[in-house]
């Protein structure tokens, strides 16, 4: 019953191949996947056991791919993985060319999605036109775990021992250059996707419970993973088209929706159906869900509004601000009626912060952010309500593609307008 599963990938043989064969048991069952591959030891890595040299993390996708392609979803379409590799890692460029239909075929993954996940210490590079060095993990493992300022830290001191020559596999790119070609290659191959992994991890409100290493396969989900746990992602969305009545939006009816949807989505992690013990010691432990939308453009239409407006970015901050709000508030009635998720405490909910307070936290760490905060509704009373009553789910909130079960209610999907006025589409799900 779940849509997605977020997993780590651990840097020896036994550990690559439980990852590919847990992405075969969660892909027989209907589940999409995303993989982080950056522990995994960059090609020129010593291998201690054989004192040889690694190949790289290149060929291990190739695996996975194809995989993906030979155990395919309940018997209809073929498996959807994403795999995802931070941008200080060596392979990093080979992992950029993986989409390409040129070169050795043997290192191309065609039927794989791929992500960059990038710190924002490459992105300061970047503005500074400063050099970026890229790292075998093996020689640099903590960096894997860490992000923002303790990142940048230890990051330096890695560089500091390459340039001091110890340490073995490293090479040191322009970081323009680099962020060059990821454009580029998003823009022939359409990957890799570019992916922030310190606004992830600093507004995460389970930091206290781990590490976000990666997005799920439609990358609108960002849960923490570790060896011992598998993340779950249990999603749903309103049609928002529905909830738009005489050209306004009815906030009754989309409460009551929310509610409902929220109590479904919780009832799912309780009877749902695990194919490995990591995914459910982790989904039964959080309680992650991820309630979206779709039908936003047929939303706008219904109240004779211009997508390209301003009153349609009006209405998004109203509508996704009521969303949020009624969706947080179903998870404190859940947690009154039926307890708190096992790990509430010490998440930043347990502190108050609900997600329209954890922009301060990047802020902060960004040295300021230039947006609209601006809100309508009661959120002193429900942070109130959320730190003496809990919260049932450690998750609420996910946009989600949408792309089938938007076409079955026959409208536009997710928050995306329609790409043309008149096409077919089928099915195999």
């Amino acid at each position: 019953l779940s849509s997605c599963f977020l997993t780590t990938v651990a840097d020896d043989l036994d550990g690559i191949f439980k990852s590919v064969k847990d992405n075969a048991l969660l892909a027989k069952y209907s589940g999409g996947l995303g993989n982080d591959w950056t522990r995994v030891r960059g090609l020129g890595a010593h291998i201690k056991g054989t004192n040889g040299e690694s190949q790289g993390v290149v060929p291990f996708l190739k695996v996975a791919n194809d995989t993906a392609i030979a155990v395919n979803q309940g018997g209809k379409r073929k498996g959807a993985v994403c795999a995802y590799l931070e941008t200080w890692h060596i392979d990093i460029e080979e992992f950029l060319d993986l989409r390409k239909n040129t070169g050795d075929d043997r290192r191309r993954t065609h039927d794989m999605n791929t992500a960059n996940w990038v710190p924002d210490l490459f992105m300061q590079r970047v503005d500074a036109d400063g050099e970026w060095t890229l790292f075998s993990p093996d020689e640099t493992p903590d960096l894997h775990d860490l992000y923002g300022k303790p990142f940048a830290e230890r990051y330096a001191f890695y560089e500091a021992k390459a340039e001091r020559g110890e340490i073995r596999v490293f090479k040191q790119v322009r970081a323009t250059d680099l962020w060059r070609k990821m454009l580029t290659m998003l823009f022939e191959t359409g990957h890799p996707w570019i992916t922030f992994k310190d606004p992830c991890n600093q507004r995460s409100p389970q930091r206290h419970a781990g590490v976000i290493h990666s997005s799920n396969l439609c990358t609108e989900i960002t849960l923490n993973t570790s060896d011992d746990e598998t993340a779950v992602c249990n999603l749903g969305s309103i049609n928002l088209l529905n909830h738009v009545r005489e050209g306004r939006l009815d906030e009754a009816r989309l409460k009551k929706s929310v509610s409902i949807a929220m109590r479904m989505l919780d009832n799912v992690i309780d009877i749902n159906f695990y194919t490995i013990p990591e995914a459910r010691r982790s989904n039964l432990r959080h309680r992650p869900v991820g309630l979206g939308l779709m039908g936003f453009q047929d939303a706008l239409q219904a109240m004779r509004i211009a997508m390209a407006s301003g009153a349609a970015v009006a209405f998004a901050d109203t509508s996704m601000e009521a969303i949020s709000y009624y969706a947080i508030s179903a998870s404190v009635d859940l947690a009154a009626e039926r307890g708190r998720y096992p790990s509430f405490d010490g998440s930043l909910w347990s502190q108050g912060i609900l997600p329209i307070d954890s922009i301060e936290l990047l802020a902060g760490a960004r040295g300021g952010l230039d947006m609209d905060r601006s809100t309508t509704l009661d959120w002193a009373g429900l942070r109130a309500r959320v730190k003496s009553t809990g919260m049932r789910n450690s998750n609420v909130m996910a946009i989600a593609p949408t792309a089938t079960i938007s076409n079955i209610c026959g409208v536009a999907q997710s928050i995306e307008p329609g790409y043309q006025n008149l096409y077919v589409k089928s099915n195999m799900s």
